[in-house]
């Protein structure tokens, strides 16, 4: 049991680390606000597929409050914390709505609702002088714009998720454990 106990905690303790070098890894890239937080977000599949999803958010929340406290870009910080942490957790329970444009749609509408709830705590609440500098230049149209642009990432990133979760399970996890495969 006890062996058990400790895989647990080195497992998940090894990919909150990776989680977050690959946060801190954001201020050394340029552009990587977006590109961080999401291969951060998709490191918790291994574990949600070996622990189940208990131990997988309670590496989201690890890493989420480690990235929000360590990390220097407080925007890929957040943005993990608000969605790209959390999302791949969630992602295959609403893969079993059936029909695809309503399955679609609700992906759509979370990262929607977790983008604005974001930037308005970011914009109004915690008041960052930089965001808020360059919020200062935004238009409609550019914030359209940036919003269409962010929904095909989003959708291009939903199917590089499903794709690395099957990468996972038919490549990496009989290499892994070989044991826990059939």
């Amino acid at each position: 049991m006890s062996h058990r106990i400790s895989l647990r905690v080195a497992f998940c303790g090894v990919l909150a680390a990776l989680m977050l070098v690959v946060m801190l890894l954001g201020t050394m890239v340029p552009m990587s606000t977006f590109l961080c937080p999401a291969i951060a977000g998709a490191l918790v599949i291994p574990v949600v597929w070996e622990l189940g999803m208990r131990s997988g958010l309670l590496l989201y929340v690890a890493a989420s409050i480690l990235s929000v406290i360590l990390a220097p870009d407080k925007e890929a910080a957040f943005l993990f914390v608000f969605f790209l942490g959390w999302y791949p957790l969630l992602r295959p329970k609403l893969q079993h709505l059936r029909r695809k444009p309503i399955r679609v749609a609700v992906k759509l509408i979370l990262l929607n609702a977790a983008l604005c709830a974001m930037y308005a705590l970011l914009l109004f609440v915690l008041t960052m002088p930089d965001l808020q500098a360059e919020a200062a230049d935004w238009t409609g149209l550019l914030v359209a714009g940036m919003l269409v642009v962010g929904n095909a990432a989003f959708l291009v990133y939903d199917v590089l998720l499903s794709r690395l979760s099957d990468l996972y399970v038919y490549r990496l996890r009989p290499k892994l454990f070989p044991r826990h495969t059939s």
